[in-house]
């Protein structure tokens, strides 16, 4: 019996070893491409906002007073809903 092991452990290995790097790879790119988009998201934001005003404006003023209310309404009960898991967490 020698000291190295059998032929298909070395393939296994390597086969291991190459799903390995392709993860990482895959891992690496998706970052950089999530960050590429980020970059391209924060440059275009001037133009983004722009176009949502002009959308806006184009509608006619501002948006209704109950579509306000509800934005206001579904912050504050968010809010509200976070106040209450963080006091039933430390009480």
């Amino acid at each position: 019996m020698s000291g190295l092991p059998d032929w298909p452990t070395w393939v296994l290995a390597a086969a291991v070893a190459a799903l390995f790097v392709l993860y990482f790879a895959w891992v690496a790119r998706s970052m950089f491409g999530s960050a590429r988009r980020l970059i391209d998201t924060i440059q275009n934001w001037p133009q983004a906002r722009r176009a949502m005003v002009e959308a806006e404006v184009k509608a006619g003023g501002r948006y209704p007073f109950w579509f306000r209310a509800m934005r206001v309404m579904l912050i504050l009960s968010m809010l509200a809903l976070v106040a209450l898991l963080i006091w039933r967490r430390f009480t």
